[in-house]
């Protein structure tokens, strides 16, 4: 099995495991992917318990953005979430293809022989593919109950798509891709980009442009569930010493502390800031009581790009 980027692990580049006569499961997965994110605690209790058993776990970077091909920005993942199996980076989606798959993340198991036994997509199911692969390593039915299927709540918004390929805008006038654009946030829609000040589209991101007036340019969600996640990359002239910076409110005022995501900073003034380092996802807003909010993202720093958003149940 190869993958045109090579094989990572925590330690770095590696060899590719031996697969043959092993169990085996293969995880899709993108590092800016918050459902995939949720899901690596439980893979690696999974690694770690049947690892000496005959389980391999394989996990395939398969990037839904250029930026995520990044051999460099993988590892800080692996890294980042303490990744115990080994990462082939498929690049080109050359596996992604083979395997005719559609989803991040999304999980197939193969049994010694090769032949598969089981997959699923998305969230969710932990039990049941521990049972199975219990079952392929002929052990016992005796599983660990977790209890942790995520519960998504009726009328939770969708990820939302900033790029003209796949996004939704509020502004009546729409996309200009390709070409910087003035917007005119008045009637904001639910479950959409309100954009404000200028912006530039592209297939698979927005770019804000400079101040109108000494306004930033801003991007406004209504949505209903308890926190948001916004995967942004910095213009190229940001560094880790001056990162861009988006200055963050929900419903109106800076973010509460005990709301504030893992990436918000508060300053002197009071202010809800996110210091945009390298190209990732960004944690914004969790924990809030499940129900309709308002987050208005102001885009301080020229040429911040935003790919996605998404929300917690």
């Amino acid at each position: 099995m190869k993958g045109n980027g090579g094989w990572l692990t925590q330690a770095g580049k590696s060899d590719p495991p031996e697969l043959g006569g092993k169990v085996v499961l293969f995880d899709f997965w993108d590092y800016t992917c918050i459902n995939c994110i949720r899901t690596f605690p439980h893979l690696n209790y999974l690694y770690k318990k049947y690892r000496n058993q005959g389980l391999v776990i394989v996990g395939i970077h398969s990037p839904e953005f250029s930026f995520a091909a990044v051999p460099s920005r993988v590892e800080h993942a692996i890294k980042q979430y303490s990744l115990s199996f080994p990462v082939v980076m498929d690049n080109d989606q050359i596996l992604w293809n083979r395997f005719h798959n559609h989803y991040w993340p999304a999980d197939y198991l193969y049994d010694k022989k090769g032949h598969l036994l089981y997959h699923s997509f998305g969230e969710g199911g932990y039990d049941r593919l521990e049972q199975k692969i219990r079952e392929a390593l002929a052990l016992d039915a005796v599983y660990r109950t977790s209890g942790a299927s995520p519960d998504f709540p009726a009328g939770l918004t969708p990820e939302l798509y900033a790029g003209y390929e796949r996004g939704r805008l509020g502004n009546p006038s729409g996309y200009h891709p390709g070409t910087w654009a003035s917007y005119l946030r008045r009637n904001l829609r639910e479950g959409a980009l309100n954009l404000s000040g200028r912006w530039k589209a592209f297939d698979d991101h927005l770019t804000s442009g400079s101040p109108v007036k000494h306004r930033s340019p801003s991007l406004t969600v209504i949505y209903r569930g308890t926190g948001v996640n916004a995967v942004i990359k910095p213009p190229s002239y940001a560094s880790k010493e001056v990162p861009a910076q988006v200055q963050i409110s929900e419903d109106g005022k800076p973010v509460p502390t005990k709301y504030a995501g893992t990436d918000v900073k508060k300053i002197p003034e009071k202010r809800s800031i996110v210091h945009v380092r390298r190209a990732r996802m960004y944690s914004l807003v969790s924990g809030e009581p499940y129900g309709i909010h308002r987050i208005d993202l102001f885009f301080l720093t020229k040429g911040t790009e935003v790919y996605t958003l998404t929300f917690n149940p």
